[in-house]
């Protein structure tokens, strides 16, 4: 799938997660996994990843003011969703991420949540700079 998202310097990060795959993108992010688990061709890939990535945009939005005001409950509500929706598309260190803030938030623990919360973003930061897309 090269050419559908560019490419930029953060796959050339030396940490584990950052690793380059035999396909040529980083482990945080295997588009061409999943469309081909979706069954589809790269036009439809690029509709239903901007689609997804729209909905998350808007997820990590209610995501952090969940946090801001201590709702633990729309925390979780809005990690789990985002956890699934972001490994639908391929965006697996994004959807690990998430997976973190849902679980130290259904474990209520405030300094997990917290270190969870940062790890989230780092990742979203990641995955924008790697598709071109804020």
């Amino acid at each position: 799938m090269k050419g559908l998202f560019p490419c930029g310097g953060a796959a050339a990060d030396a940490d584990e997660e950052h690793r380059v795959t035999g396909t040529g993108w980083p482990a945080t992010f295997d588009p061409e996994g999943a469309r081909l688990h979706m069954g589809i061709d790269p036009d439809g890939f690029r509709r239903i990843f901007d689609c997804i990535w729209h909905e998350v945009a808007k997820r990590r939005t209610l995501l952090d003011e969940a946090y801001e005001a201590g709702d633990l409950a729309s925390v979780i509500l809005q990690a789990h969703t985002i956890k699934s929706s972001a490994a639908s598309i391929g965006a697996l260190a994004l959807s690990r991420a998430a997976a973190a803030v849902e679980k130290a938030a259904r474990n209520n623990a405030p300094d997990a949540l917290a270190a969870a919360m940062v790890h989230f973003h780092a990742a979203k930061e990641t995955l924008s700079r790697l598709v071109g897309l804020g």
